[in-house]
């Protein structure tokens, strides 16, 4: 694999365990791309900080010491450990900190960076944001990131709760970035993955970052088209197979097509409940006069981990 090919994965820490349990997939990832990984914590500014942003000469005295129990470090800390127990950084090689500059951000970042053993990246990054969802979507623009990874909630919001609670932080932060996002939630290698396809441009385009991200994890992958009413049968199944067609002639092969009729975000979720990841395009319109992308719907309804490919 090229320099080109290289995946570049961002990791958000923070918010549960659920982040973690992404590094292991993206090791998995990286054992057959050699992809840079960054692992991301942003610390809001209510933690202590004075409104300006993170006290730059408080930092500098501070931030460079892992014994510190500050916000971020002990997660990022975590982090490091988990990828020196699986051979993606070697045990006992130690960096400093260091502090960048960015422009329009008064608190900057810390930065520590490792080689990992084919010669990726591994670089850990701490900031501190007023807004959460907009330093991630920063990081993953300056980062160039193909995906971003973020821990969300196995148990999705439902009834009153989630009509009076804010939108989870994951769910935000895959509306916001650019890139392919993934929300893990029970994120574990080795199992099939679930592409769903549509009949429309938008599906089709998607087909090519999905062949190449799968030839970096090396899962078996299962295609799935779901027909909103009968009258949609055929077009469904016309998806499923030019769907097949491609991967087979980009080199992923799937393992089995299938095609549903019913309601596409209730089948896709109830399907999908099997499989480590379900894979959907970021729809511009909906598969049906709901009003909302059904990749974002499933995102928020599964209780398994969701990639929305960007």
């Amino acid at each position: 694999m090229t320099q080109d090919d290289k995946l570049r994965i961002l990791i958000c820490i923070g918010g549960g365990p659920e982040a973690y349990a992404g590094l292991r997939y993206a090791v998995r990832l990286s054992k057959t791309s050699c992809a840079d990984i960054t692992l991301l914590y942003v610390r809001p500014l209510d933690s202590g900080l004075n409104s300006g942003g993170l006290e730059v000469r408080v930092a500098r005295e501070n931030v460079l010491d892992w014994g510190l129990e500050l916000p971020g470090l002990r997660q990022l800390k975590r982090a490091r450990d988990i990828l020196v127990e699986l051979g993606e950084i070697e045990p006992g090689h130690s960096r400093e900190w260091k502090y960048r500059e960015i422009t329009g951000d008064p608190a900057g970042e810390y930065v520590r960076d490792y080689e990992n053993p084919c010669g990726g990246l591994v670089s850990l990054r701490l900031r501190t944001a007023a807004d959460v969802t907009t330093a991630v979507s920063d990081e993953a623009k300056r980062f160039n990131a193909d995906v971003v990874i973020v821990g969300a909630s196995p148990e999705p919001l439902t009834g009153l709760k989630k009509l009076f609670s804010r939108k989870p932080l994951a769910l935000r932060i895959a509306a916001h970035v650019r890139c392919s996002v993934i929300l893990a939630r029970n994120l574990e290698p080795g199992r099939n993955h679930l592409v769903c396809v549509q009949d429309t441009d938008q599906s089709r385009a998607m087909l090519p970052m999905v062949s190449r991200y799968f030839q970096s994890c090396q899962y078996p992958v299962s295609i799935l088209s779901v027909a909103p009413t009968e009258a949609d049968l055929a077009s469904a199944q016309k998806a499923a197979q030019e769907a097949a067609e491609i991967l087979g002639k980009l080199g992923t092969t799937p393992a089995e097509i299938l095609v549903e009729v019913g309601d596409p975000v209730e089948t896709i979720t109830t399907i999908g409940y099997d499989f480590s990841l379900i894979l959907a395009s970021e729809s511009l319109k909906p598969w049906f006069a709901k009003g909302f992308s059904v990749s974002h719907e499933v995102a928020e309804k599964a209780r398994n981990s969701v990639m929305i490919v960007k």
